[in-house]
């Protein structure tokens, strides 16, 4: 164990009005779960916008423009449904939203605790996805934020603070190297997995990642995702 690195690191890029990326996200974290080496993995949450500077609009909506046809929308939401119920995901696209979620971002960056920024980036999921909550209102940012324990000077610095925005810009400027789309994730930053994996495909990863840490290799290709499905 002494030529381990005590730390391995996951960075992953996603967005909250990414339909694929909350599956992603379970997926991952079961398959962290089941990991050996869990205790030694850092997370790091790296912002990516879908939509910059995009008015908010409903969810359908936005993926009959993108998908080109009302059946192709229906198609893939049912997809991500069924996705989602198989990791214990409540999908509600009638009441979804979809716009430039800076603020979400911000947000997110703003607060130290890890704990609680991990629940707020579940919360965030949870409550535009299930619930049809707003993330394009500070106000309703403002409670999903309190609701998870997100201190009123964590929320205070989100809105007043120029370089968290920065930070943001600086994520998304990192995620342009490797390609675009999400959900993303980087592992020690030594190779890359795209899209909606499979818990398997995760922990296979997690595998690969510690077997590198050891000098020894295992090849893997990554399913790439994006809001029009998988490929």
């Amino acid at each position: 164990m002494s030529g381990i690195p005590k730390k391995f690191v996951v960075d992953i890029w996603s967005d909250y009005v990414c339909p694929w990326c909350w599956v992603a996200k379970r997926r991952f974290e079961k398959a962290l779960e089941s990991f050996p080496h869990k205790d030694s993995v850092q997370v790091n949450v790296k912002a990516y916008r879908l939509a910059p500077n995009h008015v908010a609009e409903p969810m359908v909506g936005a993926l009959k423009r993108k998908l080109g046809s009302p059946a192709a929308a229906v198609t893939m939401m049912n997809t991500v449904k069924q996705y989602g119920q198989s990791t214990g995901l409540d999908y509600h696209f009638e009441t979804m939203m979809f716009g430039d979620t800076a603020d979400a971002h911000v947000l997110v960056k703003a607060v130290e605790d890890e704990v609680v920024k991990k629940n707020l980036v579940e919360a965030l999921y949870e409550q535009s996805t299930t619930q049809g909550k707003s993330l394009f209102d500070r106000t309703s940012l403002e409670a999903i934020a309190k609701s998870v324990g997100v201190s009123d000077e964590s929320i205070r610095l989100a809105w007043s603070t120029p370089d968290l925005r920065l930070q943001m810009q600086s994520d998304e400027r990192a995620a342009a190297q490797f390609g675009s789309g999400v959900p993303f994730f980087v592992f020690n930053n030594s190779f890359s997995v795209s899209g909606a994996q499979s818990q398997e495909a995760f922990l296979q990863a997690l595998n690969q990642m510690y077997l590198e840490s050891k000098g020894e290799d295992e090849s893997f290709n990554g399913q790439v995702c994006g809001l029009d499905g998988c490929n």
